[in-house]
């Protein structure tokens, strides 16, 4: 009977203890849950609530368990809860923020956009060099707003002739890596860091071109940080401008045709302290005329380059006059390995083309830049030009790449006189190739082709140059004939 009453009572306390147990578990369980439970600290809740997402890269790693005030009323206390895959990726150095509904004002765009049609949540990134992992219990403190903390794997790798040049911005307005960079609406790259000068007085933000539109940046373009911009009056209406910004702040510029030259990598610009009052105007003629007469590039042996020289004409009783030269030239490399430009030296040489009523010509801050078709641009320095003020020079070129592909030589006739070429190439402003097969009149091409290259018996034989210096308005053939031993290709 005893025994009976002592088996009865041990069946009843187990039942009590497992009991217990599963009314423990389903009180935890209605808290949060099981799983690592760590304090962040936020300066505004931003109406999380509990129950609410903790999120990592968009996937649920936990739950909100509690969202309270601190006790001295200086911040709002969270407490979370994270499964395993959360415990996983949390450290001392991730990044905690409130995703909620953001808006800064037209500088700093919105974000958070997707809570609108949902509840608010946390979400953390961990850096790639990531610190050590979190104790249980720790205690952290929150990000007002979403970190930059983007990996170098999402950004698009560098390639072959991107341009790679510095902007510096008086204020940084959200940008980012990742940010992009924007040419006509068209994005022509991104954003590569971005970090307080060392001096304090700018944000430096290192930009990437890519090769496909670095022509478009010159000497001459203006940048800025794009964000909302309203301008109008009542009467006239309003306008907004970059208004695709609204999201996110980015990297604009703006360069007007035939303006500046090329810039080299390692190009370093300042920014508009706000946005730039630029119209946008129609389409001109002349760039559907170049479209519709444009002849695509077959891979052809030649390699042809574009040309830019800008230099200043110093006068000592008026003002300064700025000289500048477009052409083509041809590239091959020398014996040594150089690469070697040959063009009109009327392109290259302002004291060819420039004159004086009164003294010499004083020429000074001269610079020439090479464009390669699908790579870099390139700086170049005059070493030769010819005798009897032949139109012809020499450029090399510096820094060229060791890839870089130059003009076979049996595709160079140095050993003949021009005599009946059979057409002219050369190279637009835009790199659009020129073929000209009517050669009648040489001297109606020679403004927008000079430099180019005259093709008899399928070799380069010679280029489109003037008569003489200082004249401009007669057009001459100058055989290669005349330029130096070490300056030609190896055979």
């Amino acid at each position: 009977m005893h025994r009976s009453r002592y088996l009865l009572g041990v069946v009843a306390l187990a039942l009590a203890i497992v009991g217990a147990l599963v009314l423990w578990k389903a009180l935890t369980s209605a808290q949060g849950g099981s799983g690592m439970p760590i304090r962040v600290e936020f300066r505004d809740a931003r109406g999380l609530r509990t129950g609410a997402d903790v999120r990592y890269r968009g996937v649920r790693v936990g739950q909100v368990r509690a969202v309270q005030v601190a006790e001295d009323g200086s911040k709002a206390v969270v407490d979370l809860m994270l499964d395993a895959a959360g415990e996983e990726q949390a450290c001392i150095n991730a990044a905690f923020w409130i995703v909620a509904p953001r808006f800064s004002g037209l500088a700093s765009g919105a974000s958070g956009l997707d809570t609108l049609v949902r509840d608010a949540y946390v979400a953390f990134l961990t850096p790639k060099e990531r610190g050590s992992r979190l104790l249980a219990g720790a205690t952290l403190a929150g990000d007002e707003r979403p970190p930059a903390i983007v990996e170098p794997d999402t950004l698009a790798p560098i390639g072959h002739g991107d341009l790679l040049m510095t902007l510096l911005v008086p204020e940084n307005h959200g940008l980012r890596e990742g940010s992009p960079i924007v040419f006509r609406g068209t994005q022509t790259g991104d954003v590569r860091s971005v970090r307080l000068a060392a001096d304090g007085r700018c944000v430096e933000v290192a930009l990437r071109v890519d090769n496909r539109h670095r022509h478009t940046v010159t000497d001459h373009s203006v940048f800025w940080v794009a964000r909302p911009h309203l301008s109008g009056a009542l009467l006239s209406g309003f306008a907004i401008a970059d208004f695709s910004a609204i999201v996110s702040p980015f990297v604009a510029y703006a360069t007007e045709p035939g303006k500046g030259s090329p810039v080299v990598d390692g190009h370093r610009a300042g920014a508009a302290a706000e946005r730039p009052d630029l119209a946008v105007g129609e389409v001109p003629p002349e760039a559907i005329a170049k479209q519709a007469s444009r002849v695509a590039d077959t891979g052809d042996p030649i390699v042809l380059v574009r040309i830019v020289y800008d230099a200043v004409d110093r006068d000592t009783f008026s003002a300064d006059d700025r000289i500048r030269g477009e052409g083509t030239g041809v590239l091959w490399l020398d014996a040594s390995g150089r690469a070697v430009v040959m063009t009109a030296r009327s392109v290259v040489d302002g004291a060819y083309t420039a004159s004086e009523t009164w003294g010499d010509v004083d020429i000074d801050r001269e610079q020439i830049t090479v464009s390669i078709p699908g790579g870099p641009a390139l700086r170049g320095h005059r070493v030769w030009t010819a005798p009897n003020d032949l139109d012809l020079a020499a450029l090399v070129l510096d820094e060229a790449p060791p890839d870089l592909r130059g003009t076979p030589a049996d595709l160079l006739a140095f050993e003949v006189d021009v005599v009946a070429p059979s057409e002219l190439r050369a190279l637009r402003p835009d790199g659009a190739r020129a073929v000209v097969t009517d050669l009648a009149d040489l001297a109606a091409v020679l403004d927008q082709h000079r430099g180019g290259i005259l093709i008899e018996a399928a070799k380069v034989s010679g280029l489109l140059g003037q008569t003489a210096p200082r004249k401009n308005s007669l057009a001459r053939l100058v055989g290669l004939g005349v330029a130096p031993a070490d300056l030609r290709p190896r055979k």
